[in-house]
């Protein structure tokens, strides 16, 4: 079995060069809800700022060594590629469902890809319990620790399904991170702008409105369509 397991570590090393923390992906799902459809837009996008920052700091005291003093593992993200996945409706107030990733470098990834506080290094686990669960030898998709390059490797005499795992873990990597943004702000207003599409399709009445409120018949409709009150909510 020690066999095996340096094996798979080989694969990690000259094959996959540490690739799962170079970046490291942070991925918290979560559900807010909003009251009154698109009304108070503003002050719904400083509650997902707070949101996505509470989130990210959360990950980042999570992962420090276990050492004294402790040490973190991450800076600050660099990119944040956050979106709604789902957004269900009981009149105007919304269940949010939200997908929050954020793109760490590992402070401890050497140039050459291999990790600086790995244990067969110092002779000592320091690493947050957290980095031994990907690559879990016996985890099976779905499960906490799977890696779809280990589990390509067990049965692959010739390395061809390795190569392509890895090649699909590159281009969903890339993906991520090129749909990312710089700042958690420009993460906040993607997501408002899925809320305003998703509100101008499916809602009826995305804000409620009364007659001071409501907008004259040339003004643009509050739903944010970009079309006049009138040829959208106010026919």
């Amino acid at each position: 079995m020690e066999e095996n397991r340096s094996f798979f570590s080989d694969v990690c090393v000259s094959l996959c060069k540490g690739m799962c923390c170079d970046p490291w992906w942070g991925i918290i799902s979560y559900t807010v809800v909003k009251e009154g459809g698109l009304s108070d837009i503003k002050g719904f996008r400083d509650e997902i700022i707070r949101g996505i920052k509470a989130r990210e700091e959360r990950i980042s005291r999570a992962y420090v060594t276990g050492e004294e003093p402790p040490r973190p593992l991450f800076g600050p993200p660099e990119k944040y590629n956050v979106s709604i996945k789902e957004i269900k409706a009981n009149g105007t107030t919304l269940a949010i469902n939200i997908l929050a990733m954020y793109a760490f470098r590992c402070l401890f990834l050497s140039p050459d890809k291999s990790c600086s506080i790995h244990p067969a290094l110092l002779n000592a686990e320091v690493r947050p319990p957290h980095c031994g669960y990907l690559g879990v030898l016996e985890a099976r998709a779905g499960e906490k620790g799977y890696c779809r390059i280990i589990d390509a490797a067990k049965e692959d005499p010739d390395g061809t399904r390795v190569m392509r795992a890895i090649e699909l873990e590159k281009d969903t990597c890339r993906r991520h991170f090129a749909n990312g943004v710089d700042t958690i702000g420009e993460a906040a207003d993607k997501v408002i702008a899925q809320l305003k599409d998703y509100c101008s399709k499916n809602l009826a009445s995305p804000a409620p409105r009364t007659k001071a409120t409501e907008p004259g018949r040339n003004d643009p409709c509050y739903c944010g369509s970009g079309n006049k009150y009138k040829k959208c909510h106010g026919r």
